[in-house]
């Protein structure tokens, strides 16, 4: 007689492998984040050709481009880089996050997985020289596809933690070879953050190397809205879906 195997969704663990899960469930926790924010006004019609329908684009059109450093997480220490764009969903704000790209694979994985964050792996600097905080994204290395330089000229209350929560698009293929995707959510995720000092001042945008693959450079920088730099504390928790992809 055959023998069915033992693993259910009553012992499996909260990801892949089954037997050996990747990473563990939310919260995740960051401790002692340093951040620079870079916020443009950029072309209207290029966010709107990566923009889901179920969002509305923020008038004027603005992005924003910020590096993080994250030297105690509970996924461990990474880098991440981070392009969105400020939208709206039904009347709310919104930060809608087009490319995000990380150093290590436990937060990618996660972050795909739970939350639909198009994370890839990159090579990814944060650093301070003189006045100046950077940071810098390559992929492959040696690639510069992006880099943001602050100055730090006067301390703020907020930093660049602005009240929009973060919203993606969760999107899974299907299986079979003709089938709708399995999943395609847009998802807010939840977020609590700790400003511990902040700081604004100039900044600067480039989108150095043009990407089929990853079209960072697909938003112009038309002119600087804000610049600053943020030390900071973070929890990331579960998200919910608030819309589907027809």
């Amino acid at each position: 007689m055959a023998k069915h195997g033992h693993l259910s969704l009553k012992n499996a663990g909260y990801s892949m492998p089954a037997d050996a899960a990747a990473y563990q469930r939310p919260p995740f926790y960051y401790r002692g984040t340093r951040s620079i924010a870079v916020a443009f006004e950029t072309d209207a019609d290029a966010a709107l050709e990566a923009l889901p329908e179920p969002l509305t684009l923020s008038d004027p059109a603005t992005a924003v481009l910020s590096f993080y450093e994250y030297p105690w997480t509970t996924f461990g220490p990474y880098n991440e880089a981070i392009l969105s764009v400020l939208v709206e969903h039904k009347g709310r704000p919104m930060t809608y996050i087009m490319h995000i790209a990380v150093t290590t694979e436990p937060p990618m994985l996660a972050g795909r997985e739970i939350w639909g964050f198009p994370k890839k792996l990159a090579q990814i600097e944060f650093k301070s020289e003189r006045d100046m905080i950077y940071g810098t994204l390559e992929r492959p290395a040696g690639i510069r596809l992006a880099s943001a330089i602050v100055r730090p000229e006067r301390p703020t209350d907020s930093g660049h933690s602005a009240p929009r929560p973060p919203v993606s698009l969760r999107l899974i293929p299907s299986a079979e070879e003709k089938g709708r995707p399995s999943v395609a959510e847009i998802i807010e995720t939840t977020t609590e953050v700790k400003v511990i000092e902040g700081w604004t001042g100039v900044g600067s945008v480039v989108f150095a190397e043009g990407s089929k693959l990853d079209p960072w450079g697909r938003l112009p920088v038309k002119r600087v809205i804000q610049a600053s730099y943020m030390l900071s504390e973070m929890t990331l928790g579960f998200g919910k879906v608030i819309d589907h992809l027809e």
